[in-house]
């Protein structure tokens, strides 16, 4: 049973409660949502090889990594807090997939050691004054020119300016504009090279899928 969180606790705290209440109740309505599982094919299709090593940030269930490891490649996954469906995934796939619990920020993950990352709903709740600290993370992981797949809450239309909300269990939650989303990613260090707009089950809701390469770090250091 996961402690109690006070609304003045660390927000790392707040985020791991959120989330662990939410998979224990059966409420991750994300693991069955049609337009999450368009990101991975969306990335497959720029891909080169079908034997390289793609990262899974916030895996949750698995889909995401069951399907990278399906095309052909290997997968070290993660998550705040590891879930019984990792079991089955790693009996089946052996020494093609591995699992690490905590924040990815925190994994102190080998550099340039990913062709690729998937991020499929973690970005738009962290705290936007981590969004970079996050982003480096990933970034720093990624061989240069590695490719990061990136799924945001957005709106079904485009809108001036995104919006903040902050759930009852204390999780913030992100609408990025698509402007928003190539500043951010302009200003860590990644180029968009594909984006598109998916309808959510949830009427006027969409996600901003999108696929950014990363920048090498030799080049920005020459500049």
């Amino acid at each position: 049973m996961t402690p109690a969180v006070g609304a003045d606790a660390p927000y790392d705290k707040v985020l791991y409660a959120a989330f662990e209440r939410r998979y224990r109740a059966g409420e991750d309505s994300w693991s069955r949502e049609p337009a999450m599982r368009q990101l991975v094919p969306l990335l497959l299709e720029r891909l080169d090889s079908r034997s390289g090593h793609v990262l899974d940030i916030g895996a949750g269930r698995g889909p995401d990594t069951v399907d990278l490891l399906s095309a052909g490649h290997r997968v070290t996954a993660t998550d705040l807090l590891r879930l019984p469906d990792w079991d089955a995934i790693e009996s089946r796939w052996a020494d093609r997939v591995a699992f690490l619990e905590g924040d990815i920020t925190e994994l102190h993950l080998s550099p340039e050691t990913f062709d690729a990352a998937v991020d499929n709903g973690v970005l738009h709740h962290q705290d936007p004054a981590r969004y970079l600290t996050y982003l480096a993370a990933v970034r720093r992981a990624l061989r240069p020119g590695g490719l990061l797949a990136l799924s945001l809450f957005s709106t079904a239309e485009e809108r001036p300016d995104g919006v903040a909300n902050h759930a009852d269990d204390g999780r913030i939650s992100r609408w990025f504009t698509e402007s928003e989303a190539r500043q951010l990613l302009g200003a860590a260090h990644f180029e968009v090279v594909a984006l598109e707009r998916i309808p959510r089950k949830l009427e006027g809701l969409a996600y901003l899928l999108v696929i950014a390469a990363a920048a090498d770090t030799d080049d920005e250091e020459g500049r």
